[in-house]
C-alpha cells in the first residue's frame, strides 16, 4: 500500500449503475481509508462470491431496492442513511461512484475535525477532469468553497450558505452522528412534500446547517469526474416552479424556528441558479442560448477557456491549493483516465 496508515473514517458510495466503475472506487477507497460500504441499486445485485471478495478487501456490499412509488430523490438519502447506520467510525464521508476524495485531503478535514470541536462537517477544495478532443483537461470547481467558513449562529449560517452557495454539506466529511440526523431531517421534509426539483439539493445543504458548523480547508480534496456520461434522468421539474417546491419544503424544515426568513434564502437561491430565475421565459431562453454556446466553445476551443488546465499541477499551483504529488498521482491513476 502507498500510504502507511489507513484513515479511520468511513466512506459511503451509492450507486444506481456503472458497476464496474463503482467497484474500482470502492477499491481506491479501501487501500486508504478504514471501512467502505457500498449500497448498490443496480439489478441483478452481486452474487455471494463476488460480494466475499470485497468483502476480503474490508468493503461491506449491501444491495438496495427501490420501490415502485418510492420517490427517487428520497431514494438518494436512504441508501446514505441505510449506510451511515452500518458505519462503525466516529467519522463518514459520501462519495459518488466515479469520483474521488485525496488521502491527504480527508486526512487534514479528519484532524481539522478532531482538533475544532465546534466543527461538525469539513471539506476542502475540488477539481473537475474532463475530455474535449481526446484530451483530458481540469477546472477549479466551486470556487465559493475558497477560505469557506461558517461558523455562526443558526440563522447567519443558513443566510450565508445560501449567498454563498455550494454544495459542501454533500461531499464534507462528518462527525457520524450529526450525519444520520441531516439525512433523517432532509428524508422528512422530502416524504412531507413529495413534488421533486432540480434544486433539491439544497434541502440537505440547509438542513446541514442547521446541525452545526462547517468549514473548507485549501487542501485539495476532491476530484469530480466529468469524463463519464451522466446517469438516467429522473423526472423533476426544471424551471421556475422548482424555487416554489424548495420554498415549501424549506417552510417544512424550518418551521416557525430561528427567526429565519425564508424569503431571504430564496431571492439568494435566485441569484446562484439563473435557470430558475424569475423571469421565467424570458430569461430561460436566453439562458438556453448562452448555456448552448457556453458548451460549444468549451467542446470545440478548448484552448481559448483561460479556466481549463491539461496539467492538474499547473491548475493547482495557480490556484495556490495545497496537494501531494505522490497522492495526486495515485488518485488519478486509479480513475483510469
Amino acid at each position: 500500500m502507498f500510504f502507511k496508515n489507513k484513515i479511520d473514517i468511513t466512506v459511503l458510495i451509492t450507486s444506481i449503475y456503472e458497476r464496474n466503475i463503482t467497484i474500482e472506487t470502492a477499491n481506491y477507497y479501501s487501500e486508504i481509508c478504514s471501512e467502505v460500504i457500498l449500497v448498490d441499486e443496480q439489478q441483478p445485485h452481486l452474487s455471494v462470491n463476488d460480494i466475499n471478495e470485497l468483502k476480503k478487501k474490508g468493503i461491506v456490499y449491501i444491495g438496495f431496492k427501490t420501490s415502485n412509488n418510492e420517490l427517487s430523490i428520497r431514494s438518494v438519502y436512504l441508501k446514505r442513511l441505510i449506510a451511515a447506520k452500518k458505519s462503525n467510525k466516529k467519522y463518514i464521508v459520501h462519495s459518488n461512484h466515479d469520483e474521488r476524495y485525496t488521502y491527504y485531503g480527508l486526512l487534514a478535514c479528519l484532524s481539522e475535525l478532531e482538533s475544532n470541536k465546534d466543527l461538525t462537517f469539513c471539506a476542502g477544495q475540488a477539481v473537475a477532469v474532463r475530455k474535449a478532443k481526446q484530451k483530458i483537461y481540469y477546472t477549479r470547481s466551486y470556487k465559493k468553497i475558497s477560505e469557506y467558513e461558517n461558523v455562526n449562529e443558526v440563522k447567519l449560517r443558513l443566510y450565508h450558505h445560501a449567498e454563498s452557495y455550494s454544495p459542501i454539506a454533500h461531499y464534507s466529511l462528518w462527525k457520524k452522528e450529526f450525519f444520520i440526523d441531516t439525512l433523517e431531517r432532509t428524508i422528512s421534509v422530502h416524504d412531507t412534500v413529495p413534488s421533486s426539483g432540480i434544486l433539491d439539493e439544497v434541502i440537505f445543504e440547509f438542513s446541514a446547517n442547521l446541525a452545526g458548523n462547517s468549514k473548507a480547508l485549501n487542501e485539495l480534496y476532491w476530484v469530480r469526474n466529468r469524463i463519464n456520461p451522466p446517469g438516467p434522468k429522473h423526472n423533476r421539474d426544471k424551471g421556475h416552479y422548482s424555487i416554489k417546491i424548495i420554498e415549501n419544503k424549506l417552510n417544512v424544515l424550518l418551521g416557525n424556528s430561528h427567526d429565519i426568513k425564508v424569503d431571504i434564502l430564496i431571492d439568494s437561491l435566485y441569484r446562484n441558479f439563473p435557470i430558475v430565475q424569475k423571469k421565467r421565459f424570458i430569461g430561460k431562453s436566453i439562458l438556453f442560448i448562452k448555456l448552448i454556446i457556453k458548451k460549444l466553445v468549451n467542446l470545440k476551443k478548448k484552448d481559448k477557456n483561460p479556466e481549463a488546465f491539461e496539467n492538474i499541477e499547473n491548475l493547482l499551483n495557480d490556484s495556490k491549493i495545497k496537494y501531494d504529488k505522490k497522492d495526486l498521482k495515485y488518485l488519478l491513476d486509479s480513475m483510469k483516465l
